[in-house]
């Protein structure tokens, strides 16, 4: 921050966002499946000790674009932000995506928080035209369970608010809202 003359001047900065290539996935055909997207991935996710959240960005036709490493979590959990996939997803001019990620237990057994994720990515991915087609847990050799093949949700199609009384900023938000009274 300046002054000048009386005046305060602010000073933004500019940022720009770049994205950073990798060595390639390779495939030659086009993701039209649980095991399409697994045989893509498996080879990456399957030697982590440690949970790591995953998206595949895919074109219209179902053609992988790149992979996005979301986040690197612990032995039990990771972390999954909506905005960074997003960002990925939509500077790669994605149609499309898969989510993935592994449990170094070895089980398939998807948690709590595994299908909150999904239901957040859902919802996230929808309002910005992006199907979200899957999330895939790869587990021990080689093993995977899908989300929608094993109909844990039915993908894209949320209804959303037809009023303006029924949108819930945040910030409008009082305490005798919440607690489901009447203003």
């Amino acid at each position: 921050m300046r002054k000048a003359a009386g005046k305060t001047e602010y000073e933004f900065e500019r940022v720009s966002i770049r994205m950073v290539k990798e060595p390639p996935l390779l495939s030659e055909r086009p993701v039209t499946g649980p095991d399409a997207a697994v045989d893509l991935i498996r080879e990456f996710l399957h030697d982590f000790d440690r949970e790591l959240m995953v998206i595949v960005n895919l074109r219209t036709d179902g053609a992988p674009i790149n992979m996005n490493v979301m986040s690197v979590g612990t032995l039990g959990e990771t972390v999954s932000c909506p905005r960074e996939a997003l960002k990925a997803s939509i500077l790669s001019n994605a149609a499309k995506v898969i989510l993935f990620h592994n449990h170094p237990s070895g089980s398939l057994k998807p948690s709590a928080e595994d299908i909150a994720t999904t239901d957040r990515m859902i919802r996230a991915y929808d309002m910005l035209g992006i199907s979200l087609l899957d999330h895939i847990i790869i587990g021990g050799r080689g093993s995977y369970y899908s989300m929608l093949a094993n109909r844990v949700f039915d993908g894209p199609g949320r209804e959303y608010c037809r009023t303006v009384e029924d949108l819930d900023f945040p910030l409008r938000r009082r305490p005798d809202r919440d607690r489901g009274e009447e203003r």
